[in-house]
């Protein structure tokens, strides 16, 4: 069979998506999916549903069981070579004994790196690579990030008026129900949403993703005081809650909490500029956040430059008051917005 580019793309599309399902539940490890094709049937799929669990290809080839035999593995990124939660993927691929496998990127992990595909091929397994490659890799941009320098992906969500204020509004939302929604769906794809305790004071936010319902991110405050009350909606046992805090601070008020089943990540001090931040979130395991507030948490991470993507919905209205937003026009004005309702949606990849 003469097999087309258009024909590989077909099922690497399949396995990217495969792969989205995985969102918010993976880590710090990628989103791989994985699909088997044997005369021209789909005899195995998979995704990686969790960190610490099987990893796509595994998931596929148990599915496929004797038919994986002289079959082709879709898989969106390179298997891996290595022992980490569990045994190398390349091997199972061998054993199965697929011929041919087709892969969207390579694993930018220094300790896999190409040489997944080596393996493969000195096994005499034909490899097809960089198939939709630039889908596999923006699905995984936060992971490539964390890969490289051991820091999490990092989204600043900011909602404005006009004027580039970040509060002095009449009411709760200044943004419409449709961007609100748009970043609900965000918060059920990242691993973990963060704000200022003052945020947290004056607004008592969820940081759920209520409005679609999928799968609510970690909650991370910055308090360096201690001062979040004990009935406030971000103690609600519905997700994993992480709270930044000076480890000097009174025992018996980070005991209680614990109980709750809030973690805490302990520094020295109480000034906490951005990279410390994003140093002790790693450690901690998180490999992408969305920042949601407030103007003193903006502010710092635009100045220090440590973002990757800024999302900034601009509502159709002016306040004259309140907290500014300090961001460089520059940043917005060469961007066409994206209209959400009746917002204007600005995306800034830093890096480009």
């Amino acid at each position: 069979m003469n097999i087309t580019r258009a024909y590989d793309e077909m099922f690497m599309a399949y396995a990217n998506l495969l792969a989205q399902k995985g969102w918010a539940k993976t880590g710090t490890n990628p989103l791989v999916g994985a699909v088997i094709v044997k005369d021209d049937e789909i005899v195995g799929e998979g995704f990686h549903r969790k960190i610490g669990e099987a990893h796509a290809e595994i998931c596929a080839l148990a599915q496929a069981g004797e038919r994986a035999r002289e079959s082709t593995l879709y898989v969106n990124l390179e298997p891996c070579t290595t022992y980490g939660h569990t045994p190398p993927c390349v091997n199972a691929i061998i054993r199965a004994g697929v011929n041919r496998v087709v892969i969207g990127a390579i694993d930018p992990n220094p300790e896999v790196n190409g040489r997944g595909i080596k393996y493969l091929t000195d096994a005499g397994i034909e490899v097809v690579q960089d198939i939709l490659k630039h889908w596999t890799d923006n699905l995984n941009r936060w992971y490539y990030k964390f890969i490289k320098e051991n820091l999490p992906y990092v989204i600043l969500k900011i909602a404005a008026s006009e004027d580039m204020r970040l509060s002095g509004y009449p009411q709760k939302y200044i943004t419409s129900l449709q961007s609100r929604r748009y970043v609900h769906s965000l918060r059920s794809q990242i691993g973990a949403v963060m704000i200022g305790i003052n945020t947290l004071l004056v607004d008592n936010p969820y940081l759920t993703d209520r409005l679609v319902g999928r799968h609510n991110p970690t909650r991370i405050v910055i308090d360096p005081h201690l001062k979040i009350p004990l009935n406030t909606h971000f103690l609600i046992p519905d997700a994993h809650r992480i709270i930044i805090t000076d480890k000097n601070n009174p025992s018996e008020k980070i005991k209680k909490l614990s109980e709750r089943g809030v973690e805490f990540i302990l520094l020295d001090g109480t000034d906490y500029p951005p990279q410390k931040i994003l140093n002790a979130l790693a450690q901690s395991g998180i490999g992408a956040v969305m920042i949601e507030g407030g103007a003193l948490v903006f502010n710092q991470f635009l100045k220090s430059e440590l973002y990757d993507e800024i999302l900034l919905f601009v509502a159709p209205v002016t306040v004259n008051k309140g907290l500014e937003l300090k961001l460089e026009n520059t940043l917005i004005k060469n961007i066409v917005p994206e209209k959400i309702g009746g917002d204007k949606l600005y995306h800034v990849y830093r890096n480009n």
